[in-house]
């Protein structure tokens, strides 16, 4: 099956449109979202996995899609808290 040449045309266009919006964050942009460290945060939560011979991505799929991120006000003070589930370790609350 050969392309013609429309077709190339179009497949050469959408990848230029595609690439062209993928640039670094440059000054004077706005971003909607900064990336806050755990300094300024709080919050120092990792979910580590350890595979092992039983527990692996071949017997377990969905084992790297990671355990949860809750957001609520867990202790009725107005303010919103961070819940961190793992699939491993300690499930984490942040108030």
């Amino acid at each position: 099956m050969t392309l013609t040449s429309k077709h190339k045309f179009v497949s050469t266009l959408l990848l230029i449109l595609i690439f062209s919006d993928c640039k670094e964050n440059q000054e004077g942009v706005s971003t909607r979202f900064k990336r806050l460290g755990v300094n300024e945060t709080g919050v120092d939560f990792n979910n580590t996995i350890t595979e092992t011979e039983a527990i692996n991505y071949f017997t377990y799929p969905y084992l790297y899609m990671g355990g949860g991120v809750a957001i609520g006000d867990i202790n009725n003070d107005g303010l919103q808290d961070l819940y961190f589930t793992s699939n491993m370790g300690e499930n984490k609350l942040y108030l």
